[in-house]
């Protein structure tokens, strides 16, 4: 899967509001149900997503479209997904988002919402750090397994891989916020575990 790096279009696209209106809903930081993007994507652009017949009404099935091309070619790589009715930004995602915010705030007129505070982001660092398998990570890092993992990233070892997949990048997006290299090598430690199957 090639990740999305191309800028955002400088006209209004489907694509791009969508994850613009994920951003802006806090996508960066917490799942976002699929129905509340719609309604922030018509809220933001009411002309492209409303009815034909019905200019006051958002057309659902636009958005759905919209993101069915977001997840399969346009922004690959942008979006996870730890359930069918919700989406969350990948760091890549968000660091899409962050890089072009400028030609989406014009593109689309949206105010930004302030994203988390980092003290959510410092009781992440807290929890993994303090966690049994932090000492192995810095001592015997060849020696962990997903059952190690999987309390410090509050997941059971049979979770699906959507779970991990999103508990990861919980980390991986603290890390980010923190300016933390080691915690972002723990994360790719995990990924490689747990997603890649190699111990």
């Amino acid at each position: 899967m090639r990740l999305r790096t191309e800028p955002p279009s400088s006209t209004p696209n489907n694509q791009d509001v969508f994850v613009w209106a994920l951003y802006l809903l806090g996508g960066a930081d917490q799942d976002i149900d699929v129905e509340a993007i719609y309604l922030k994507c018509f809220e933001l652009a009411p002309a492209r997503l409303a009815w034909r017949t019905r200019p006051d009404l958002p057309d659902y099935k636009k958005i759905s479209k919209a993101l069915q091309s977001i997840e399969a070619t346009t922004h690959t790589g942008l979006l996870l997904r730890p359930h069918e009715y919700s989406r969350r930004l990948t760091v890549d995602g968000v660091r899409w988002v962050e890089t072009y915010k400028e030609i989406l705030q014009e593109t689309y007129s949206g105010v930004v919402q302030a994203s988390a505070s980092n003290n959510q982001y410092e009781h992440r660092r807290k929890l993994i750090k303090s966690d049994p398998v932090w000492l192995m990570f810095k001592n015997e890092p060849t020696k962990i397994s997903s059952i190690d993992l999987a309390s410090a990233l509050n997941c059971q070892p049979a979770s699906s891989e959507n779970t991990w997949r999103s508990r990861i990048n919980e980390v991986l997006r603290a890390a980010e916020v923190l300016k933390d290299d080691e915690l972002k090598g723990f994360a790719f430690l995990a990924e490689k575990i747990v997603l890649s199957g190699q111990q």
